[in-house]
């Protein structure tokens, strides 16, 4: 089924992306200093809003439609997994983010935010995984 492949597609993208900057990007730059840190950040950030919101809307949105077109519930539950990255982000990072954005260069609670920031992404990875997990199993 094509749109079940193309939630799966969608999703892992999604995971891939998650899961590069959590491994990758975001350790690397947590041996900056805050300064720098927080000036690779900003720009990383707003790229990654919207490459990544759209991937979870993609993903989402598929899911639902390989879900009416079978009526099986695992496409609902991998669109629903997909899905819970944006009230996830809106209500648990978000601050972060705000923080994050609204913060100086010299400000001491840079490197903690930065912290607590990638701890908090790690549910997004494990969000994105668990969708790719459940449009495996619907495509099974």
């Amino acid at each position: 089924m094509l749109i079940g492949e193309l939630a799966l597609v969608a999703a892992a993208a999604f995971a891939g992306a998650a899961l590069y900057v959590g491994f990758v990007e975001h350790p690397a730059r947590l041996v900056l200093d805050p300064a720098s840190q927080l000036q690779q950040w900003r720009p990383s950030y707003r790229r990654a809003t919207r490459m990544q919101g759209g991937l979870a809307l993609a993903a989402t949105a598929l899911g639902l439609l390989a879900w009416a077109r079978t009526g099986d519930p695992r496409w609902g539950l991998g669109a629903a997994l997909a899905l819970a990255n944006w009230p996830y982000t809106l209500l648990a990072i978000m601050p972060t983010n705000r923080a994050l954005l609204a913060a100086s260069s010299a400000d001491p609670v840079v490197a903690p935010l930065m912290q607590r920031w990638i701890r908090l992404h790690a549910v997004r990875s494990g969000l994105g995984l668990a969708a790719v997990a459940a449009f495996l199993w619907a495509l099974r």
